[in-house]
């Protein structure tokens, strides 16, 4: 029996926003530009810690330094998230991409600090990974060897990048990690959970027994996590730069 999928469309939303993005900041000066980075809400620490410009952490998960930085990024949103969003439905596929982008960001400022201008949708995406990872090892068993190969192949993936985020300069590994953890938690605890419907009749079929509905809690507690988080990170930072004055 076919699992349940869902059309994508918020994958494709999310592709056309950060290349509308991009070609603004190529016009208004490059997007390589610290400047016009900073000025379209790069995660500048030094904003955010002086002015309290807390709204960066979010708005930066939508930039791109450089065309490279933007295809990449494009294609591997294309490849991963309309998988997930097929499989998981829009609903809960936003709500892993925002948070796991905004705790990528967390990542990024909280290791740090005032020395941080990150921009792209690097977080996002590898909390897309992340929940690729959680949805194939929760039913490892139930699809079998392509189950187990997938989980395999996706580690693969995770390892190569993260080992070529700590060897080329430039790339945050750190909201890479801080994205791909959240996008694991949380597409665990929102993945489908399959049941055979109409089992005694004529046409049975697998129903998804999971829902956003039923997990409502999950991103409630995600953010409460988040703004504790920046709190923490925050006052940290403070006071480490009180302290050299």
């Amino acid at each position: 029996m076919a699992i349940p999928l869902s059309k994508p469309f918020v994958t494709y939303v999310l592709l056309g926003m950060i290349v509308i993005i991009w070609l603004l900041m190529e016009v208004a000066g490059g997007s390589t530009s610290t400047e016009v980075l900073i000025k379209f809400g790069a995660n500048s620490g030094g904003h955010i810690l002086l002015q309290q410009e807390y709204w960066r952490l979010f708005t930066s998960m939508f930039l791109h330094i450089g065309f490279a930085h933007l295809a990449f990024n494009s294609y591997a949103l294309f490849i991963f998230g309309v998988e997930m969003e097929r499989i998981y439905g829009p609903g809960r596929f936003v709500i892993v991409y925002i948070l796991s982008g905004l705790f990528g960001s967390l990542a990024s400022f909280a290791s740090k600090g005032p020395l941080v201008v990150s921009a792209g949708a690097s977080g996002a995406i590898f909390g897309i990974i992340g929940m690729n990872l959680a949805y194939f090892y929760l039913h490892r068993e139930s699809f079998g060897q392509f189950g187990r190969q997938r989980v395999t192949s996706t580690l693969v993936i995770i390892g190569i990048n993260i080992i070529f985020g700590f060897t080329v300069p430039g790339i945050d590994n750190m909201a890479h990690m801080g994205g791909l953890i959240a996008g694991f938690v949380l597409g665990y605890v929102l993945a489908p959970r399959y049941q055979v419907a109409n089992e005694y009749s004529v046409t049975p079929y697998l129903a998804d027994t999971n829902s956003l509905a039923k997990r409502w809690w999950v991103p409630i507690l995600a953010v409460v996590l988040f703004a504790f988080g920046v709190q923490m990170a925050t006052t940290f930072w403070l006071n480490r730069i009180q302290g050299l004055f």
